[in-house]
């Protein structure tokens, strides 16, 4: 066969090839050596296509024949270490193109991603599962616009169901120019190498937070939703149990987790959805004391003696160490009431230290993923219970100073409003004495013209409207002679509703006079109370007068009484006129009243004689909705 002759571009392709391969003998191909192999290959390939040059054709240069054979044999060779290398490699990397489409991956990606096909030619946001808050923050994009890697710390799940807390790189790949061309993606597994940084890092975030948290149910609440929530210990539920000193038991506080496996799944695909952090989960954190779920219900109904030794709560808070239950249908440390209650064969006890005193005791399992309990997970677990006993002490003590606080403002009130009292209660004393004398003599003498006869109608009727404001001042005086005179009284045994049901039997005829529709509320059993009865029928007396003096036109007047804890509640609701915030603010003020006519001192000497009995007052209105008055008073 005839050979057409080497063109000028062929030969000089040739020769260029001859004298790369000459300078190549020995050496490993890097990146730029292997390019300009292929440059010059795809050069000659394409002269010899143009030519019409016979396959073969240079057989008349075994040499380059030889080489060329040798560098695709090398090549092809280089490549499969290459990728045999990046499929072993303790790592998942991929590169994206500016489409964010996958160009190229390795084997481990695909398996810790749990990928059924290929990721060639997929989107990242599909391989990755990205939200789309995760998708307008991408790494990738931050990468092509601004050059610079980026990093993302999250949790996967592998083809082999292990849970692994992974790092996300995004490091730009550029060419000569340095035009960013591709990203390369690196996920790293921290879940070894790094996990005491990341244990390290998550208990100095949750140690802040609890310590941030002062009110004791938000606190526990914040406790338990940290062992429970899959982006820290990930358990499926978790109770928490407080000691009582004063009653000497320890006894279930709280309880956060599911109540079935359909409950887990749901709630579960909820927090996924809604949350992609740990830090959104605890900022939308909100404590609500409606816990109604069984599991939590059962808790809050645990309660165990300190001397119980046999009980494994007990028994965690005494040793003041960890205990994990692997096998609880067989463990001896569990009593059959307690194995019945938690309904769970692997769990772990935790207790609450404070200066190396128990305070609490936090118990959790994995009854629906029956992911195992280990010792590391449970090292750290103490390691957060410490905290968390911590911020609890802290959180009773604010408590317990918030409320000698509050103790120590209502007795400095009442010392004020005391001194208040004395001081008005020796002017009033003065001016009553005073006036009392005058008062006495043009109320006799009143009476005494009264009884004779005018011719004149006029004189009589001036004389019935004298001797009426006579009445009237007698009356005053007689409530502020009330007001200012120390009570010693002496208290017996009486029936509240005994003495609400008289007064309302006398009041019949005046509040159908007054188009009042009244009604009575009692719940059974209220029991008898040590009082003074005429001090609480004063009370009731001057309480209903004025919810009827508020209601000119008629209206609802109701009386409900209700036992609560161990204080009988009484609620006098109207339909009247109501009162402003102002107004509210200053009832209880001597001499301050809504009424043109009044002394403005009932609500003032119903409320001392309450308080005499132990109890309290308070008052709830709004403007044309009505009022209620409530009184607070014990059985003891």
């Amino acid at each position: 066969m005839t050979h057409k002759p080497l063109q000028h571009n062929q030969c000089k392709a040739i020769d260029d090839l001859r004298n790369l391969l000459h300078r190549s003998q020995g050496m490993v191909l890097d990146e730029d050596l292997t390019k300009q192999l292929d440059h010059l290959c795809r050069s000659l390939e394409s002269e010899i296509k143009r030519s019409n040059y016979p396959e073969g054709g240079f057989s008349h240069d075994p040499e380059i024949g030889w080489k060329l054979k040798n560098f695709s044999k090398q090549k092809n060779r280089e490549r499969r270490q290459n990728d045999n290398i990046m499929d072993v490699i303790e790592a998942g990397l991929c590169l994206l193109d500016k489409n964010l489409k996958i160009i190229w991956a390795n084997k481990t990606i695909s398996d810790w991603l749990d990928l059924k096909d290929s990721p060639l030619g997929r989107n990242c946001k599909d391989i990755f599962h990205c939200k789309e808050a995760e998708i307008d923050n991408c790494q990738a994009l931050k990468v092509f616009k601004g050059g610079e890697s980026h990093v993302l710390e999250t949790w996967i799940t592998t083809k082999a169901k292990k849970r692994l807390c992974v790092q996300r790189f995004a490091i730009p790949v550029t060419n000569k120019k340095g035009t960013i061309e591709n990203v390369l993606v690196h996920i790293e597994d921290v879940t070894e190498s790094d996990k005491s940084l990341h244990w390290l890092f998550l208990l100095q975030k949750l140690g802040e937070k609890m310590q941030g948290t002062l009110h004791l149910d938000t606190l526990l609440h914040l406790v338990l939703t940290c062992v429970t929530t899959g982006h820290a210990f990930g358990f499926n539920r978790a109770m928490l149990f407080l000691i009582n000193k004063e009653e000497n038991v320890i006894r279930g506080k709280l309880a956060v987790g599911p109540s079935t496996r359909e409950e887990a799944t749901r709630i579960w695909g909820e927090i996924s959805n809604k949350y992609h952090s740990l830090e959104e989960i605890l900022d939308a954190l909100e404590y609500n004391s409606n816990f109604d779920n069984s599991y939590s219900l059962m808790t809050q109904q645990m309660k165990y003696t300190l001397t119980e030794t046999d009980e494994i709560i007990v028994t965690c808070a005494r040793e003041k160490k960890a205990i994990i239950v692997a096998d609880a249908a067989h463990d001896p440390r569990l009593t059959e009431e307690f194995r019945n209650a938690i309904g769970v064969n692997k769990f772990v006890c935790v207790p609450l230290i404070v200066r190396n005193e128990s305070i609490g005791v936090i118990v959790a399992d994995n009854v629906y993923t029956e992911v195992p309990i280990t010792e590391d997970l449970v090292n750290v677990l103490t390691m957060f219970a410490n905290q968390a006993a911590l911020a609890i002490e802290n959180a009773e003590t604010c408590k317990r100073l918030e409320d000698k606080v509050t103790q120590l403002t209502t007795t400095q009130q009442r010392l004020i409003r005391a001194e208040k009292f004395a001081a008005i209660g020796s002017i009033v004393s003065y001016i009553a004495h005073e006036i009392r004398n005058p008062l006495v003599t043009i109320g006799g003498f009143t009476r005494s013209l009264s009884r004779f006869h005018f011719e004149d109608a006029k004189i009589k009727t001036n004389l019935d409207i004298i001797l009426d404001e006579v009445v009237r001042l007698e009356n005053i005086l007689n409530n502020i002679a009330n007001f200012s005179k120390p009570s010693i009284p002496k208290k017996a045994t009486c029936q509240v509703c005994e003495i609400v049901k008289n007064i309302c039997s006398l009041m019949e005829n005046y509040f159908k006079e007054r188009n009042i529709n009244f009604s009575m509320e009692f719940e059974p059993s209220i029991p008898p109370i040590l009082a003074v009865s005429s001090q609480i029928t004063q009370v009731l007396f001057n309480t209903l007068m004025n919810a009827v003096e508020s209601m000119p036109d008629g209206g609802d007047l109701s009386i409900r009484i209700k036992l609560i804890d161990k204080t009988i509640k009484i609620d006098i609701m109207d339909t009247g006129a109501g009162m402003k915030k102002e107004e509210l603010q200053n009832i209880f003020e001597p001499f301050y009243t809504t009424k043109l006519e009044g002394s403005g001192v009932g609500l003032v000497i119903s409320r001392k004689i309450i308080e005499e009995h132990g109890g309290k007052v308070s008052v709830k209105s709004k403007c044309g909705r009505g009022t209620t008055l409530s009184l607070f008073l014990p059985i003891q």
